[in-house]
């Protein structure tokens, strides 16, 4: 049981740094009320993992910032904002698709970058969503 629960948390703890949370020890031992000492074990689990599995993961790592002291996961697959920014507006320009399709596929695209450029996108993309007017066609056609 106890070896499950260890499992389960540095699985939260890797998802956790997926979604671009910044990862602080204490606040994480308080939270799943374990020691310090075994957050940081979690945390040299996770670095260890992906450190092994370059092949599948990348070029991706666990840093540490010594200003905030947080844990943060940093891939290389992810888009820059302004990449997504580009993308947004080809996609916004050709309107070639409903506002929902649109919204929904911006939706997965932001799942691409990291949760500070998601940020700083959200604004531009309200007022890139604001003016968007979709273009209609005579058929039916829905992306599935």
């Amino acid at each position: 049981m106890v070896n499950n629960q260890k499992k389960n948390r540095v699985l939260d703890i890797f998802y956790r740094a997926f979604k671009g949370e910044e990862l602080s020890v204490s606040n994480l031992a308080s939270e799943y009320e374990v020691s310090t000492k075994s957050i940081t074990r979690d945390i040299n689990e996770i670095k260890n993992f992906l450190a092994d599995n370059r092949d599948v993961v990348g070029n991706s790592e666990l840093l540490y910032s010594y200003q905030s002291k947080t844990y943060s996961l940093k891939f290389d697959h992810f888009l820059v904002s302004k990449e997504l920014v580009a993308i947004v507006k080809i996609l916004v320009g050709c309107r070639a698709l409903s506002k929902e399709e649109l919204l929904e596929l911006i939706a997965k695209l932001k799942n691409l970058t990291d949760l500070q450029d998601c940020k700083l996108l959200e604004q531009v993309i309200r007022n890139e969503m604001y003016h968007y007017h979709e273009v209609h066609h005579d058929c039916i056609c829905k992306l599935s």
